[in-house]
């Protein structure tokens, strides 16, 4: 096992960590690099109820996502991200099973997300996680670039 993995974490922290603000504003950008056309568009906000996982590698923000509890037993994940120079690491392999746990304990059965089509190795990340396409749901129904899938969840 290398040092990186040896050393990496992934813990449950507050909405307001100020860990978490960098990698969402990175994400952001990145989104909005690759979406031009959307920079416009009034994006879903996570909601105070939303459970926040981030990635430590030597102490360090790596990456993080959100759980968003929605109403009837279904969570979304939102701010799924991993540092550019840490991709490739197999990072978000190792996030989605504790995300998919973080859902579980908020009480949902189905785990939800969207993420958009001009980022192929997100979806290869989400299908290798076990989740398959389905409609876009409302907001992303609206959104041409969109992609939803979703995943039922064991308790």
């Amino acid at each position: 096992m290398s040092t990186e993995a040896a050393t990496m974490e992934i813990i449950e922290v507050s909405p307001a960590d100020p860990r978490l603000a960098p990698l969402v504003g990175a994400m952001r950008v990145e989104l909005d690099a690759l979406y031009p056309e959307e920079i416009d568009f009034e994006h879903p906000t996570v909601k105070e109820a939303a459970r926040f996982l981030l990635v430590l590698a030597g102490g360090a923000a790596i990456g993080c996502c959100a759980v968003q509890p929605l109403d009837g037993g279904e969570a979304e994940l939102k701010r799924m991200y991993v540092d550019p120079a840490w991709r490739g690491r197999g990072i978000a392999r190792r996030l989605m099973p504790e995300a998919e746990a973080l859902a579980v304990r908020v009480g949902a059965s189905r785990f939800k997300l969207e993420t958009g089509v001009r980022q192929p190795e997100a979806i290869a990340v989400y299908e290798r996680a076990g989740f398959t396409r389905i409609p876009n749901y409302p907001p992303y129904d609206r959104w041409e670039m969109s992609v939803c899938y979703a995943k039922p969840l064991l308790p």
